[in-house]
């Protein structure tokens, strides 16, 4: 069993502790469908400084355990949530917390935090960079390397430091870590809500036709999209479809959608032919054809770019994972 303890702060985020919950239990379903002893699933602990209740953001408290003074193994993951300043915990309290994070840091292999960055030890001043309109130093954006975060002379340790509503996704990027890409996606499927595009969760993003469209225009411009898959998909095309110049229409979709049109097309191209993929047994090349690749080795080389997996893997792992999912 790989540990994972969710340290809950007061003032945490009880909605993306809940999602985390949610994901690892339907990981630990999946797992216990395929009948293998040797695929170990996930045992999730509540923790606190001292146990007990703990008040979340939304006025909901949950029952946490006390942290243990050492962890056992080698293999622990971490991710922290709340407000640890004085006012909430104590002085003592935040520094007693930075004490544990120092002492069990060769026990853990992967960390995440929201919200609580002030345990974290400064980092040496870098050079900051701006991302989606955030200033942040590169070794606390998301899934980055940077310098040791726990104490000076020890080995380099990687925190992601994630957003508010990013709790299922960073779940989602740890067991694709553990279980592989197929295990991630089809198990993704299953879970309510929508796919983030940040930590390591690009794979699992709800494809833009299928994602709530933040503008009504947008959601017809898709559904078009994917009944013309075949013709030549221009921005001038698109923009002409939704009445736009193409300058204004570019500005307008990626604003929208976060994606370039370009890159939009490309994703529900994708999307088709991944549904095609699980729900047929045509042909790879008629499906390429279909979706409107220009060729089996157009739509191949997107499959590796984008899932790290050609179509006919693709297809026989989505096989697998169906058939052990219905044993």
């Amino acid at each position: 069993m790989h540990k994972v303890w969710l340290l809950l702060l007061p003032g945490f985020l009880l909605l993306d502790v809940i999602r985390m919950l949610e994901v690892f239990k339907a990981a630990n379903a999946s797992l216990r469908r395929t009948r293998n002893n040797k695929l170990a699933g996930y045992d999730v602990r509540l923790a606190s400084a001292a146990g007990g209740q703990t008040l979340s953001s939304s006025g909901v408290a949950l029952s946490t355990g006390a942290l243990p003074h050492r962890l056992a193994g080698r293999a622990s993951t971490l991710f922290i949530t709340g407000e640890p300043v004085p006012g909430a915990v104590g002085a003592t309290g935040v520094q007693r917390l930075r004490e544990w994070l120092s002492r069990n840091r060769r026990r853990l292999s992967r960390c995440a935090v929201l919200g609580a960055e002030a345990l974290l030890p400064p980092v040496p001043e870098a050079r900051v960079v701006r991302r989606q309109g955030r200033t942040a130093p590169p070794a606390l954006r998301c899934g980055g390397q940077g310098p040791d975060l726990f104490a000076a002379g020890t080995r380099t340790r990687s925190w992601r430091v994630i957003d508010p509503g990013q709790g299922a996704d960073l779940a989602l990027s740890w067991i694709e870590e553990d279980r592989g890409a197929a295990f991630v996606e089809t198990l993704a499927l299953r879970m309510p809500g929508p796919r983030g595009r940040r930590c390591g969760m690009t794979r699992r993003r709800r494809l833009p036709l299928e994602a709530p469209a933040p503008d009504a225009r947008i959601g017809v411009l898709h559904q078009w999209i994917a009944a013309h898959l075949q013709e030549k998909l221009s921005v001038a095309r698109l923009a002409q479809e939704v009445h736009m110049s193409t300058r204004s229409f570019a500005r307008f979709y990626e604003r929208a959608t976060g994606l370039s049109p370009g890159r939009g097309v490309q994703q529900i191209r994708l999307g088709a032919a991944r549904r095609l993929l699980e729900t047929s047994t045509r042909p790879l090349k008629a499906i390429a054809a279909q979706c409107g690749y220009g060729s089996q080795e157009v739509m191949r080389r997107a499959f590796v770019r984008d899932l790290q997996m050609t179509p006919r893997e693709y297809r026989r792992r989505h096989a697998a994972m169906k058939a052990a999912g219905a044993a």
